[in-house]
């Protein structure tokens, strides 16, 4: 005899996994399945019963109800195996309008010859199946199929995914929640139905931007640091960086809502809050920023090219017609990088410039950072030349830095060294490259002479030359280059003595006003010298204090001879320089003259002839 058809089925879920029509295998599928629980109506309605909030005594009831259910179906089931042609099978929980779908009765199958009767099971399943898989979501409206519907224990309402993950997408970037889309329902979504739905990893992307609008966290775009957000005071007087006018309202307000210095001390990053631009676009919104950033703009001051110069080489036609934008374009590479951006480099240099282009540069000097010359500018507001310690100026800052040289009368030759590392600056052949030169042969002299002085007036026994641990130990350029003062004659243009260093502080707190001009080295010098020594020339000419009736030891600021006692009363500032003349002490001739000789009033320059000479002859060390 055949065995009953129910037993020869499987039973295909929600899921479109077949199981074994037995009690235990369908027990065991239904606990685990996730989408059978969403889509059956049994689960949903007894879900909507809350059962965690009932009385003891309404469970009772509830399961009493159950059992007589329960009774019922069992009964049907054991009719259905005692009738040796039933091929009848359980059918799934229905959806929608299940209930209309035609069913014959008993006698009407048990008079179809078996094979016929399995047949129209078969087609019955199938029926009901496609049914099944269509449900109306009551947020788009649409009849989708069931297992991309969604019930939610705080709105039992069929709501399709595609809906829920516009409104997940919506929430993500304007709320600090997740709402339920229904517009009757507008709840918050709990986490767990969340994770149902977006599985753990996504939930924890989303929950972390949730947590980073709520409690206003934004993070550093350059170095990932991350801080709490706070908006700006008000403000009146900021000023459109193009028009120098005062910005609109509205761009104060987009400014205090989002601009932000990242919190990380060593980065200090300028950047917009929103759209993550670095630095802040001040005078614009993120979307005029968005627009403007697409549009073909002027690579100097960033306005939109209205008429581009197609005469032009292509390196040179992002750049606008403005007259301090043309003026840069003077000094401009007018080559092609190889990826397809103009050289920011200097005209005809050899070997063309790193590209500063955001999604070219690598290195540690962007195109938005401030050149650190002028601080002005970013580097790519003007045409760059890059020195071979690898680091970045404009090219007319450095032209700049090199002609002004040296501020103050004393020769320093930190202007020659790199800003960022402090290397001696070296460029490809190149102007700034002409002038490095000629400033290394000025070095050079005014180190061999530093030297020579050192060892005249014997300071290469001093202490902090040979002491180990002191600052100049082992190092006796270093030490006269510290000590010694040289000057620039502004006539012949060749360094000479002017002193010790503390000479030129005493310059400083004296308020002399520096004088070029007055900068004359001794063969220029009008003043008389008298003799020429045959053996050492001009250059160590002594001379009178030029306040009373002393040798002078000091030659300060590259125009006045002091004394010892004259230097220190300067120093502690009793300006014995500021005394009129006709109140200097007067000399009480020559007999009685310190220095045994006759010599200009006081108050004016004299020589009086070589100190080497006059030291030997005097057997003195101590000049």
């Amino acid at each position: 005899m055949d065995q009953p058809f129910a037993s020869q089925i499987n039973f295909v879920c929600f899921c479109s996994e077949s199981v074994l029509l037995n009690q235990q295998s369908m027990t065991d599928h239904i606990r685990r399945c996730q989408v059978y629980r969403q889509s059956s109506p049994f689960f949903q309605k007894f879900e909507q019963l809350q059962v965690e909030r009932m009385q003891r005594q309404h469970l009772f009831a509830l399961k009493s109800e159950f059992y007589v259910f329960i009774e019922k179906v069992d009964a049907l089931i054991k009719a259905g195996e005692d009738r040796q042609a039933s091929s009848f099978i359980q059918k799934p929980p229905q959806f929608g309008n299940g209930s209309q779908i035609q069913q014959r009765n008993n006698s009407q199958i048990n008079q179809q010859p078996p094979f016929a009767q399995k047949q129209n099971e078969v087609d019955i399943f199938k029926s009901m199946q496609q049914l099944q898989k269509l449900e109306e979501c009551k947020v788009c409206g649409r009849q989708v199929h069931a297992d991309i519907i969604t019930y939610f224990e705080h709105c039992f309402t069929p709501i399709c995914r595609p809906c829920l993950m516009k409104q997940i997408e919506k929430d993500s970037k304007n709320s600090t929640a997740f709402f339920c889309p229904n517009q009757l329902c507008k709840k918050v979504m709990a986490e767990q139905e969340l994770i149902q739905l977006l599985g753990r990893e996504k939930h924890d992307q989303y929950a972390t931007i949730m947590v980073e609008r709520q409690f206003n966290i934004v993070k550093c775009s350059a170095c990932s640091e991350q801080g709490a957000f706070e908006k700006g005071s008000h403000i009146t007087t900021l000023k459109d960086p193009v028009t120098n006018q005062q910005l609109q309202p509205k761009y104060v307000e987009h400014y205090l809502n989002n601009r932000f210095m990242c919190f990380n001390q060593k980065c200090r990053t300028e950047q917009c809050k929103e759209c993550k631009a670095v630095p802040y676009h001040l005078g614009m919104t993120c979307e005029e920023y968005k627009i403007k950033k697409a549009s073909k703009c002027c690579r100097y001051c960033d306005q939109l090219i209205h008429n581009v110069q197609l005469h032009m080489p292509e390196a040179l036609q992002d750049i606008c017609q403005e007259k301090e934008c043309q003026e840069k374009a003077q000094f401009a590479c007018n080559k092609m990088l190889a990826c397809r951006h103009p050289c920011p480099g200097f005209k005809n240099e050899q070997i063309c410039s790193t590209c500063l282009n955001d999604q070219c540069c690598k290195g540690d000097q962007k195109g938005d950072d401030y050149c650190n010359i002028c601080f002005v500018e970013g580097l790519k507001n003007a045409p760059v030349i890059q020195s071979k310690c690898g680091h970045i100026f404009h090219y007319t800052c450095i032209l700049k830095r090199l002609d002004v040289k040296w501020n103050g009368p004393r020769i320093v030759f930190k202007f020659c060294l790199c800003p960022l590392c402090n290397s001696w600056l070296e460029f490809q052949p190149s102007q700034p490259q002409n002038l490095v030169n000629q400033y290394y042969l000025l070095f050079q002299d005014v180190m061999k002479k530093s030297l020579d002085r050192l060892k005249y007036e014997n300071r290469d026994k001093d202490e902090k030359l040979n002491k180990v641990g002191e600052q100049f130990y082992g190092k006796p350029q270093e030490y006269a280059m510290a000590i010694y003062c040289y000057y620039q004659c502004f006539k012949c243009k060749t360094p000479y003595f002017g002193g010790a260093k503390d000479c030129q502080r005493a310059l400083e707190e004296g308020d002399k006003q520096y004088k070029p001009e007055e900068l004359i080295c001794a063969n220029c010098c009008d003043v008389p010298v008298g003799e020429t020594c045959q053996i050492h020339g001009k250059e160590y000419i002594e001379f009178k204090c030029k306040f009373c009736c002393q040798i002078a030891v000091w030659f300060c600021w590259g125009t006045t001879h002091f004394c010892e006692d004259c230097h220190k009363r300067q120093c502690n500032g009793d300006y014995v320089s500021k005394i009129p003349k006709e109140k200097l002490p007067k000399c009480p001739g020559k007999d009685k003259c310190p220095i045994k000789m006759e010599h200009k009033p006081n108050g004016e320059e004299q020589a009086l002839g070589c100190a080497i000479c006059r030291n030997q002859r005097a057997n003195q060390q101590n000049f």
